[in-house]
């Protein structure tokens, strides 16, 4: 309802494409900057705390629109200043939002779960535009603010009742670690980088239409804020029909299937939507591009939840959003200077073309091989003995283990111990080395350091069932006795 308003507001004041494209970039850009931030909170604060702020400051900014709104006083520059502190709220939230669901339900019912998420923005979509647009219609911009604050507020109040599980164990990360070990979570983590990958040029595409509808529905089909909405809910009644059908289409031709389907059934709808000038049929084509949307960004989103473990997982959500709202966020741009150069039908034409490509050239990208990840919890390590001479903050800490390898043995260990050190760079260790003493051959050293020693406490909790495989390898290889880590702590001097 708030980005409606505010794009009608934006074409009271203009009508260049690229202006008006940019409020889409205003909405996408917080999520980029702040995704990792966000991420990282989501996994070392309360999730309810940063939902509530989100939801808060969401409601004091809707009512700075309705001051501005109810006085005539809005501009370009405000009316796009107020949609990024908008996103600034927005952003802080959804990590921490999104990164709820897999606690909530049994991993078997994950994609009903992820499904019915999607269905409550898909109502949200299909709802949201067509009541603002009947307010500005009857009243105006303002009225929808007003609207706006009350649903903020009301959500906050309805957030009171829910109780999540308290947080036991370890001190929280510091922040600035739980960055870094986000970002090396991606490095290492294959699973999270065909994900991220298989979204994003899609995104780029298929961003077109947000960012230049206001101007298809006021400039070239000519319609009134009550058929913008409209207009606008046309997406989100397609993704509720995409929902009803999206189960049986999943099973019948997988994840990846139903992402190649979908957004080659976006980028032919977009390409129709160039020509056409009937508000009936843009309709129904805009309509066909939500079912395209939701089949796309639940698919991802639930192949996102199974591959990350718990313990990463806020952060993984928040590299997922990073990317993906950088990838809107360009489009947005690049898309509303397309149009501003060219012509909105040469805009859409072009994105529809890159949407087809961007399509075929992901299909090497595959989900279906990760529908049965393992990525619960095993601890594969003993918890560290309780000592009294280290710190929670103490650090580097460093851990070495001697393995004794027999004459023609090395080049099978080493192969494992390459599988060894993407799980434990994966885990948050700083590096990761092997040393062979030169005067006995095949003693080998393996060393790596974590840096303090509460993330040296946290390794057991970070395995999980998909690196027991790993373990079960090196146990087989040395005939079951692992050798004794030894752990050390670096002084300083």
């Amino acid at each position: 309802m708030n980005g409606l308003a505010a794009s009608w507001a934006l074409t009271d004041i203009t009508d260049s494409p690229a202006v008006v494209a940019s409020l889409q970039f205003a909405t996408a850009l917080p999520a980029f900057l702040l995704a990792l931030v966000a991420g990282a909170l989501s996994d070392i604060a309360r999730r309810k705390s940063l939902v509530l702020i989100g939801l808060g400051g969401s409601a004091v900014t809707s009512g700075l629109f309705t001051l501005l709104s109810a006085t005539e006083a809005e501009t370009t520059t405000s009316i796009l200043t107020l949609t990024v502190t908008l996103g600034v709220f927005t952003a802080l939230a959804a990590p921490a939002w999104i990164a709820l669901i897999p606690g909530l339900v049994p991993k078997e019912e994950l994609p009903g779960a992820m499904s019915l998420s999607s269905a409550s923005v898909t109502l949200a979509m299909a709802g949201g535009p067509a009541i603002a647009g009947f307010l500005i219609a009857a009243a105006s911009p303002t009225a929808v603010f007003v609207v706006n604050v009350v649903v903020f507020v009301g959500g906050m109040f309805a957030l009171r009742w829910w109780q999540p599980e308290p947080r036991t164990g370890l001190p929280p990360e510091h922040l600035r670690s739980a960055m870094r070990v986000g970002v090396q979570y991606l490095r290492y983590d294959t699973p999270l980088k065909v994900t991220i990958g298989k979204v994003v040029p899609l995104a780029f595409a298929a961003m077109v239409i947000p960012a230049l509808l206001p101007v298809i529905s006021r400039f070239q089909l000519g319609v009134g804020p009550a058929g913008f909405g409209v207009l606008a809910a046309s997406s989100g009644l397609g993704a509720i029909l995409g929902l009803l059908v999206l189960p049986w289409i999943r099973s019948r031709i997988g994840p990846d299937g139903v992402v190649l389907a979908a957004a080659l059934i976006q980028a032919g709808a977009i390409a129709l939507l160039a020509g056409v000038e009937s508000v009936p049929l843009a309709f129904g084509l805009l309509t066909v591009v939500g079912i395209g949307t939701l089949a796309i960004i639940s698919t991802v989103m639930t192949a996102l939840q199974v591959v990350l473990p718990g313990w990463v997982r806020g952060r993984g959500v928040a590299v997922y959003l990073l990317a993906l709202q950088g990838s809107l966020a360009f489009g947005a741009i690049a898309w509303g200077f397309v149009a501003q150069q060219t012509e909105v039908s040469t805009a859409l034409l072009l994105a529809a073309a890159v949407l087809a490509f961007s399509a075929l050239a992901v299909t090497r990208l595959r989900l279906n091989q990760y529908q049965d990840h393992e990525s619960d919890g095993v601890s594969l390590m003993d918890p560290a003995a309780p000592v009294t001479s280290v710190h929670d903050t103490d650090g580097p800490i460093l851990l070495t283990a001697t393995w004794l390898i027999g004459e023609g043995e090395k080049e099978d260990f080493l192969q494992l111990m390459v599988r060894v050190r993407r799980a434990l760079r994966r885990q948050g260790a700083l590096d990761f080395h092997l040393v062979e003493d030169v005067e006995n051959p095949g003693t080998i050293v393996e060393s790596f350091s974590v840096a303090t020693w509460s993330e040296y406490l946290r390794l057991p909790s970070r395995s999980t069932a998909a690196d027991s495989h790993i373990y079960e390898a090196l146990q087989e290889f040395v005939g079951g006795e692992m050798p004794p880590l030894t752990v050390a702590r670096e002084l300083k001097f």
